[in-house]
């Protein structure tokens, strides 16, 4: 599963439309003939499936959502499970120690927030970091929507990507920093600025 919102439905067919992915801010096509009795309009969140590997991805199976949020800014020991419609938000000197698994959520580090182990990334979840959060372990990317470093944010570990639909690395508030290695095996998209820097374990 994937996390979004409505754009746009087909006033003739609603079982026709576009979504907008939150992480990457893709649109795509969805095609889900339940529609009708999801209760979902414009603008509402949701959750569907959609396979990355198509040459033309389509949204499916769209479900209702309702998002929570948690912050974390103080010190706390994993480990920690970032749950389908849910985001973590490490940050103003929060600290994780342990690992943290993304399954179909988002997960950010920012504004010094720190992890001190490995992020794993499951069912289309995602991460940022960015403003100055650092991740010192591992990311995993085993099917993942977005993983977004920028803005001075920092991954210090390896970054392995088996299946993702963006990896952005540096934006226009400022660049990404890799220390780590970066292995890719399938991914849609990768964008890297000119402002960022990888050291690939240097």
């Amino acid at each position: 599963m994937a996390l979004g919102k409505v754009e746009t439905i087909d006033a003739a067919d609603p079982s026709n439309g576009t979504i907008i992915e939150d992480e990457s801010g893709m649109s795509y096509a969805y095609n889900d003939p339940n529609f009708a009795s999801t209760g979902l309009v414009v603008g509402s969140p949701c959750t569907y499936d959609i396979d990355y590997s198509s040459r033309i991805p389509v949204a499916t199976n769209l479900q209702p959502y309702t998002p929570t949020t948690n912050d974390i800014t103080t010190v706390v020991s994993g480990p920690i499970t970032v749950n389908p419609g849910e985001s973590l938000n490490v940050k103003k000197g929060g600290v994780v120690n342990g690992v943290i698994t993304v399954n179909n959520g988002n997960l950010f580090v920012e504004d010094t927030g720190s992890v001190i182990g490995n992020v794993t990334i499951n069912n289309q979840g995602s991460m940022v970091v960015k403003k100055g959060g650092v991740v010192n372990g591992v990311v995993t990317v085993n099917s993942g929507s977005a993983l977004k470093v920028v803005n001075k944010g920092t991954v210090k570990g390896n970054i392995v990507v088996a299946s993702a639909n963006r990896f952005i690395v540096g934006n226009n508030n400022g660049g990404g920093i890799i220390n780590g290695e970066i292995t890719i095996d399938k991914i849609r998209k990768v964008t890297i600025t000119g402002t960022s820097t990888i050291n690939c374990g240097a």
